[in-house]
């Protein structure tokens, strides 16, 4: 029997509304992921309530008995930092453990380290280069939307690597960063004789913020590197390296594709890099267990929200645009950016890149895994990017700035 047009109307109005409440949901879905990608909102990272349990010595090592949580529980090396000047200290991987506690080595400083003694456990750092047994001055530099906090750790005076008068490494933070997140490499960078610059850029924790107040994924951001760079040749800085952490390896070489002063760099580090933003968007769909056409849609309203340039922050098809040496660490397991793009940036460039890649870390945990050959391999390459050190000494000049409060 052939419906009317009257018993008809009811099943059309439902599919309709069915497909404008669908497109409704998608739409408010892809926005809300939209905005999360982009907005950059203050910087929150948990603190676990650790404490020290026990102290002792085992086989010419000093092993610490720790609370177990997820962060004296988790793969790799971790930092402890504690009230105190002589607060900081650091943890090989987990040796044993039970249910409410866990054992490490002692690597590095933890000499006034005491069973019940209240310590915060961090894969990255926490607290400044004081805790690293580094001086450091606080500065602010100037940005084009305001102030960038960052920090200037010199280096050692008489090393055998660099110049710290004429030798700089810059170092950028990644996207929801922290200065903190460099705190693992100062260490090598200061004994190598570089000082170390590194920098909140725009819309991170304690930086000026655009009138939008949105990450734009490198597509902008570079140009603070470049008032860092500028900055560090104006203080005597003539050979520079720059590194790059993962949102922040995309700065580095979105200003290594358009600065007028990438001319001026010797070298550039990066760990765990984003290299091409739409893939991220996709993969995130994956992980998150959505919809994969949501990926595109999510796309289009962030360059609709943002204005965002998803081109501009393709480095991967601007691999043949690079002309300086690169050190890559990433991590096979790294869930954040899939260490397939570091592999296909490597197919491309063979001849520019050296491309460490680390089983089993997960995002910005190649230092974690494997200190040793970390640090290792960062030394072997600045020795040959740098070169022998140049005869003539400048002085390095370091004026006060205005500390930033906000830090």
């Amino acid at each position: 029997m052939t419906p009317t047009p009257k018993s008809s109307f009811p099943v059309f109005a439902r599919v309709l509304l069915g497909v404008g409440l669908g497109a409704a949901a998608t739409l408010g879905t892809g926005w809300y992921f939209a905005d999360g990608l982009v907005r950059a909102r203050p910087v929150k990272r948990p603190v676990y309530k650790t404490r020290v349990l026990a102290v002792s010595r085992e086989n010419h090592e000093t092993m610490i008995q720790l609370t177990r949580n997820y962060a004296t529980a988790r793969a790799g090396a971790v930092t402890l930092d504690w009230d105190a000047e002589d607060g900081g200290s650091l943890l090989g991987p987990v040796v044993e453990g039970g249910s409410k506690w866990v054992k490490r080595p002692l690597l590095r400083g933890g000499q006034y380290l005491r069973p019940g003694l209240a310590v915060r456990p961090s894969s990255v750092g926490l607290g400044n280069p004081a805790g690293r047994g580094l001086i450091f001055d606080n500065l602010v530099l100037s940005g084009e939307h305001g102030p960038l906090p960052a920090w200037f750790v010199p280096g050692k005076e008489g090393a055998i690597g660099a110049n710290p008068q004429q030798d700089w490494v810059i170092i950028m933070h990644g996207y929801q960063g922290l200065r903190q997140d460099a705190l693992r490499f100062l260490p090598t960078y200061h004994d190598f004789g570089l000082s170390s610059l590194v920098v909140t850029y725009r819309n991170a924790h304690g930086a000026g913020r655009t009138p939008q107040g949105v990450y734009r994924l490198s597509a902008e951001e570079w140009e603070d590197l470049e008032v860092a760079v500028q900055y560090a040749r104006d203080h005597g800085a003539k050979r520079i390296v720059l590194m790059g952490l993962s949102m922040g390896g995309s700065i580095t070489l979105a200003f290594m594709r358009r600065s007028k002063l990438a001319q001026y760099v010797n070298a550039v580090v990066l760990d765990s890099p984003a290299l091409e933003w739409r893939e991220l968007i996709k993969h995130f769909a994956v992980r998150l267990r959505l919809p994969v056409f949501l990926a595109p849609i999510v796309e289009k309203l962030t360059t609709l929200k943002s204005g965002q340039d998803f081109d501009a922050v393709d480095h991967l098809s601007h691999a043949h645009v690079y002309d300086r040496h690169m050190l890559i660490f990433h991590g096979s397991a790294d869930d954040t950016v899939p260490v397939s793009q570091l592999d296909r940036l490597f197919e491309a460039r063979p001849d520019l890149i050296e491309y460490v890649r680390v089983e089993g870390a997960e995002h910005l945990r190649n230092w974690n895994m494997d200190i040793e050959n970390y640090e290792r391999r960062l030394r072997q390459y600045l020795s040959r990017m740098l070169g022998p050190l140049e005869a003539q000494h400048s002085e390095i000049n370091t004026p006060s700035q205005k500390e930033n409060p906000n830090v």
